[in-house]
């Protein structure tokens, strides 16, 4: 303060009866005064806030705080007005409480209050002596340090050769016109947003002195070294991103102490060591994303007290150890994602409990044991993922009650028994994966009446008996992959309505019969594979309809006859293999200009003239 504020704060200091506040943190003294009366300021829950308490009073109807800023005390007394009429009043009815937070107020400015009690709400107070005056934290003084602290951002991540350094290091601008960088009325850095702007180095402490920072965006640039602890000391900071760079180090647990956080993603770096057990005080924390990094051990099972969680993404590291039964608490999650990584055991039932849970994702463990049948219990289900491991028994019919799914990956286990008909019920399914492992039995027709369903990949299983024509009405279908099973029978004719199939493959089973002509008509078709079976008769001429066809597969089948001519005209073709059958005849003219071919173990000459189309 100048020396005529000084004189003005000791008269205000004397004509409110000043006491002094002890030991606050967010509120100051101003001077320091014997301690009178029973009234006492603290700081309240946030900036700009303070917390009144005093000893109750039984015969009081009413209690009335007020309080009034230093700056409307001086304005006044320089322009002769009472101060009095400045003094803001708040009537409260008293209901046993003996405390009162005090809200807007101004950070930064001085303030003294008072408090009395009243047998009505508009009746003369008794007072208690004013408080001594006292400055609340913040305002323009609090975020002093903040230029300094980008300053030294620009200079430890290399700012000359930024992508954009609008106005950095101007010191006529203010920092909201620097790029990147949001402030508050008071000019204190709030956000700081600089991702994918080719920063290049390591973070600097000095980041640290910026109180009022909520948001730190540093994602997507070439940042190394270790986060420094010191970020700690951020204490309104809500969001904390720095995924897509080159961190290395264990992550602080220091990071603990950020109680307002409710982001930290520190995904794709290379960070190692365990996961802190501190973060589990970060109990306002809705995403914790931790993925594709190097961390080990065991997933801490305090994990389960942070019920605030929507989504917990932990995949890509080298976790071990079992899935904790606690995750089953976070009643909030929506995202659980675990996947490629080296957790066993079984998966713990109590995952069930999360009925808010939108997307599954524990493929590519180790996990053993059956599938637990609780997860039916998760009605708001939109993906399961369980591939990748070494799960055994059968799939759960109830599953065919998730009656939000869209996507089920049961690929690459041990499961055996037949697919369950139920799952024709998931009526919002897309894509169904159940490949790799043991499954018997048939097909269920009633897989044919998944609407939505654009990939059906059940290769790789013992599955027999006939492919059920229904699933020719699977109108959405764009990949269809039966290959590596014991099916038989024909090839359905209502294949050929199958007008968004783009990769079909039946091959390696025991199919026979005529190739449908019908599967011509699949305009969009880019792969078709029919190998290693008992096709037998000739090659439909109509497969030289399939304008988008890239690859055919019809080796290693009894088919007889000539090749058509037409094929001559799928000029996106780049493989055919027809090796294996009995065809005979001569090679028509083009095919042999096929990138990847067999024709010359066909036997065959090239014709010399172009065969005169079945057409």
């Amino acid at each position: 303060m100048t020396g005529n504020l000084k004189i003005v704060a000791t008269l205000f200091v004397a004509v409110m009866l000043a006491v002094s506040i002890g030991n606050a943190t967010s509120v100051e003294a101003e001077n320091d005064f014997p301690a009178v009366g029973k009234l006492k300021v603290t700081p309240g829950p946030n900036e700009g806030e303070v917390t009144l308490s005093w000893e109750g009073i039984d015969r009081a109807d009413f209690y009335v705080i007020g309080w009034i800023a230093f700056e409307d005390y001086q304005a006044d007394n320089e322009a002769g007005r009472n101060w009095r009429d400045s003094v803001t009043h708040r009537s409260i009815n008293n209901s046993g409480q003996s405390s009162y937070t005090v809200t807007r107020l101004t950070p930064g400015e001085l303030y003294a209050f008072k408090i009395g009690n009243s047998s009505g709400r508009y009746g003369a107070p008794e007072w208690l002596p004013w408080s001594g005056p006292v400055r609340l934290s913040g305002g323009p003084a609090a975020c002093a340090g903040d230029r300094s602290a980008l300053t030294a951002l620009y200079n430890a991540t290399d700012g000359a050769n930024w992508a954009n350094d609008v106005n950095w290091l101007d010191d006529t601008a203010p920092l909201d016109e620097w790029f990147g960088v949001s402030t508050d009325n008071d000019g204190c850095v709030l956000v700081l947003f600089l991702e994918r702007n080719d920063l290049a180095g390591e973070i600097p402490a000095e980041l640290a002195n910026m109180p009022r920072l909520r948001s730190l965006f540093l994602g997507s640039n070439e940042l190394t070294g270790e986060i420094p602890v010191e970020l700690a000391g951020l204490s309104n900071l809500r969001l904390l991103h720095l995924r897509g760079n080159e961190l290395s180090g264990e992550i602080p647990p220091e990071l603990g102490m950020l109680t307002k956080l409710s982001t930290l993603n520190l995904d794709y770096n290379e960070l190692d060591g365990q996961i802190p057990v501190e973060l589990t005080q970060l109990t306002e924390l809705r995403v914790l994303s931790l993925s594709n990094n190097m961390l080990s051990g065991d997933i801490p099972p305090e994990l389960g007290t942070m019920t605030n969680l929507t989504s917990l993404v932990l995949w890509a590291n080298e976790l071990t150890g079992q899935i904790p039964s606690e995750l089953g608490n976070l009643v909030n999650l929506r995202n659980l994602d675990l996947d490629d990584n080296e957790l066993t055991g079984a998966i713990p039932p109590e995952i069930g409990n999360l009925t808010s849970l939108k997307f599954l994702w524990l493929p590519n463990n180790e996990l053993s044991g059956a599938i637990p049948a609780a997860l039916n219990n998760l009605s708001n289900l939109k993906l399961l993922s369980l591939s990748g491991n070494q799960l055994t028994g059968n799939i759960p019919a109830a599953y065919g009650s998730f009656a939000k799914l869209e996507y089920l990956y049961l690929q690459d286990n041990q499961l055996t028994a037949a697919i369950p008909s139920e799952l024709g019920n998931l009526t919002d399914l897309k894509r169904l994966r159940l490949y790799g492992n043991r499954l018997t039995g048939a097909i269920p027709a009633q897989l044919g009446s998944l609407a939505d369903l654009e990939v059906l990949q059940l290769h790789r299983n013992e599955l027999s008996g006939d492919i059920p024509s229904e699933l020719g009405n699977l109108a959405s279908l764009e990949t269809l992959v039966l290959d590596g099973n014991d099916l038989s029978g024909a090839i359905p004719s209502t294949f050929g309505d199958l007008e968004e199939l783009t990769y079909l493959s039946v091959n390696r089973n025991q199919l026979g019969g005529a190739i449908p002509a019908e599967l011509g008509d699949l305009s969009e078709l880019e792969q078709l594979r029919l190998d290693n079976n008992q096709f037998s008769g000739s090659i439909p001429a109509e497969l030289g309809n399939l304008a988008e066809l890239e690859q055919l597969h019809l080796d290693g089948n009894q088919l007889t006859g000539a090749i058509p001519a037409e094929l001559a005209e799928l000029t996106k073709l780049v493989l055919l293999f027809l090796s294996g059958n009995s065809l005979t005849g001569c090679i028509p003219i083009g095919l042999e200009d096929i990138a990847d071919n067999d024709l010359d173990e066909l036997g065959l000459a090239t014709c010399t003239a172009t065969p005169t189309t079945s057409n």
